[in-house]
């Protein structure tokens, strides 16, 4: 907002250099953006927060401001109304029909003398960024820019019925306002009207058909307080924003508008002359009442760091009009009532802090009792499974927990058995997801067009129906999802061994012991059977617990879901896994030894598991076979038909001496032999 250097100086005759002003006001809370000559004036664009607008938006509201920070006190010129013979209540009839006017206040002139108006006037109201117009107008600008209350004059020879209504506007109703625009209201909106139609839009704009002009000889003036939200909201609502939608729209004192308004009418009388009419009008049902808070002294001293004593604590707020009665722990605060940003203790501290200067605020290092976090298992795990996953290659991502009946078709799901929203987003958003599947699918979908390879995982909640009902939020779950797709992959179930690796590794670092069963046909009611590979997915379970599902994805979903690649997807409980997973972790010493590594490739039928090899692989070797993995599966037209191939490497290390190849090809021997005794099996 823009303020006039030379009329703050009006109020606080000390008033610093504007250079000096301007770093005075970052000290204590305020800020001046600019400042520019303008004559022999300087204009102030200072920062007003929207919480001090009520009472700092004027020259003397900031002038109060200015001199408490200063440490002096504001001068005032007050000049009392000089009212004639004739009656107020004779000219003009008031009714307030609505509760979104806080305060209805009125006066009347007669026979002014309506021209421009004298240069002092003009040149504050150009400094400020507003255009004179003539005396009445430029009278009731200028008392806003002074006091922070907006006004308005009406010609009074304009008023139909010479009887104003403050009401909600009708439906339909228009009004021609004074920017030349004609504005369409509707009953959320407030307007002042005479019997007729309306005259303004309250609190935002004056209409045109009671404007001043330079044949108006008898004059209306108003000061009114009106619901700050329901301005605001007709000022977006109109796209109209004014200084007067501006002040309103926080919410002002009402308080204020008494004050305004004979400040306005003196100023008119000794510019316009006039008969200033006896009395005024003043519907003012709920007065406002000043607030009282309790203050202790100790309290805000912990707050601030300092060590002030209540009776300087008092001296501040008596520089800023509050009043302060008591001692110590007890002060009771008198808030006057243009401080509406001021209702509880911590608001008064703020106060003294400022204006005490931040500067003086010397830091100190917090005291308090440090009381350990509980253990939160979920969060523990989270963090460790989001590390493990970054570390093995996958990018996290976040998805909709909203799915349509597209995504649970895709995965082959009825769309019955989902949660389904009353009022969706869009069509697409209409249900919430049963499982992470179909987000991650998609995630795949938009990056495998630009890149041949993508790792996605995700912890996210799902929502799925519990066992006693169907209402939502029982059936909330905490899922874990990581999907693989791959361009180049063979269609031998390349990318899905190369997950499971993933999620076996995984499971390691967990301190987790899971092994793989095949997923039956008719599927766990959990996970979307069909969506899966028919030869290729399984259920992860630890000891005889099923908790999760890892799987190549069927290839109609790819077709259908026009993904060109191999994709393979894990899936579990994720809020079950805490049950199982262990902290503690055993050290083992890395062996100084070299390892011996052999490689073992085995024909079996089709219908084979790797697990049942593997199982047959470790339980032969022993001790000494530190790793095994799997690193070919082939099926061609050069083997046999039914048969496929898979070929091992098998690391074998000790950890207290070097193996020889004698002891390493004894093992190899007794593995063949074991392989062997399966007739299916052949040892390549």
């Amino acid at each position: 907002m823009k303020f006039s250097y030379n009329w703050l100086k009006e109020f606080v005759p000390k008033l610093p250099k504007p250079d000096k002003l301007a770093d005075l006001f970052t000290m204590h809370a305020f800020e001046i953006e600019s400042i520019e000559r303008a004559g022999k004036d300087y204009v102030l664009d200072v920062n007003i927060l929207p919480n001090r607008i009520a009472d700092a938006s004027g020259h003397l509201g900031l002038a109060r401001d200015i001199a408490a920070i200063m440490g002096t006190s504001v001068t005032l010129k007050v000049k009392p109304v000089k009212e004639g013979r004739r009656d107020m209540r004779d000219v003009l009839k008031v009714e307030v029909k609505t509760p979104m006017c806080l305060r209805y206040a009125a006066r009347g002139i007669m026979d002014v003398n309506v021209k421009d108006s004298p240069k002092w006037l003009q040149e504050r109201l150009q400094v400020c960024g507003l255009r004179p117009i003539n005396n009445i107008v430029d009278a009731a600008n200028y008392v806003m820019l002074e006091t922070g209350q907006p006004l308005h004059a009406f010609d009074a020879e304009k008023i139909g019925g010479k009887k104003i209504v403050v009401r909600s506007a009708r439906a339909g109703e228009k009004i021609a306002a004074l920017d030349d625009k004609t504005y369409a209201l509707d009953e959320t909106m407030v307007v002042i009207a005479d019997i007729d139609s309306p005259l303004a839009i309250a609190g935002i704009k004056g209409g045109a058909r009671a404007e001043i002009s330079s044949d108006t000889k008898n004059i209306i003036l108003e000061a009114a307080t009106f619901n700050g939200p329901t301005i605001r909201k007709t000022s977006q609502v109109l796209k109209l924003r004014t200084d007067a939608s501006v002040r309103f729209s926080v919410g002002l004192d009402p308080n204020l508008a008494g004050e305004a308004l004979d400040r306005i009418t003196s100023l008119i009388q000794e510019i316009a002359g006039g008969e200033i009419l006896k009395g005024s009008i003043d519907i003012y049902p709920k007065r406002n009442r000043e607030k009282k808070i309790i203050l202790r002294d100790s309290y805000a001293n912990s707050l601030l760091g300092t060590e002030l004593r209540d009776t300087e604590m008092a001296a501040i707020l008596k520089r800023l009009g509050f009043g302060v009665q008591g001692r110590g722990d007890k002060l009771t605060v008198t808030v006057p009532t243009r401080r509406v940003d001021a209702s509880m203790e911590e608001d008064l501290i703020e106060e003294i802090g400022r204006i005490y200067g931040l500067e003086h605020i010397k830091p100190k290092h917090p005291l308090g009792e440090l009381v350990p976090a509980h253990v939160n298992p979920e969060h523990f795990w989270e963090d460790e499974t989001k590390d493990i996953f970054a570390g093995l290659g996958f990018r996290e991502t976040y998805n909709y927990s909203f799915i349509g009946p597209k995504d649970s078709a895709l995965i082959g799901e009825d769309a019955s058995g989902y949660f389904e929203l009353e009022n969706p987003l869009r069509p697409e958003f209409a249900f919430l997801r049963r499982h992470l599947f179909s987000g991650l699918l998609k995630n795949v979908s938009d990056n495998i067009k630009y890149e041949s390879h993508a790792r996605f995982f995700e912890i996210g909640e799902v929502y799925r129906e519990s066992a006693a009902n169907r209402v939502w939020p029982t059936g909330e779950v905490r899922h874990l999802g990581a999907i693989i797709a791959d361009k180049g992959a063979n269609k031998n179930g390349e990318v899905f061994f190369e997950l499971k690796g993933a999620v076996s590794t995984y499971f390691e670092k967990l301190g987790l012991e899971v092994w793989f069963e095949d997923l039956p046909a008719s599927g766990p009611a959990d996970f979307p059977r069909a969506a899966y590979h028919p030869f290729r997915s399984a259920l992860v379970k630890v000891d005889e617990d099923t908790f999760g599902v890892l799987g190549e994805v069927h290839p109609m979903v790819l077709s259908e879901a026009d993904i060109k690649a191999q994709v393979a997807v894990f899936e579990i409980d994720f809020a079950h896994l805490a049950q199982f997973a262990d902290k503690e972790k055993e050290f083992r010493p890395i062996s100084k030894y070299p390892s011996v590594m052999r490689d073992l490739a085995v024909l079996v039928p089709l219908s084979a598991r790797v697990e049942a090899v593997l199982d047959v692989v470790e339980n032969t070797a022993g001790k000494l076979l530190n790793d095994t993995d799997l690193f070919d599966m082939y099926e061609g037209e050069e083997l046999p038909d039914g048969k496929k191939s898979l070929a091992f490497h098998l690391i074998f290390q000790a950890e207290d001496r070097t193996l020889t190849d004698k002891e390493v090809d004894g093992i190899m021997a007794s593995v063949v032999k074991a392989l062997e005794e399966n007739l299916e099996w052949e040892v390549r």
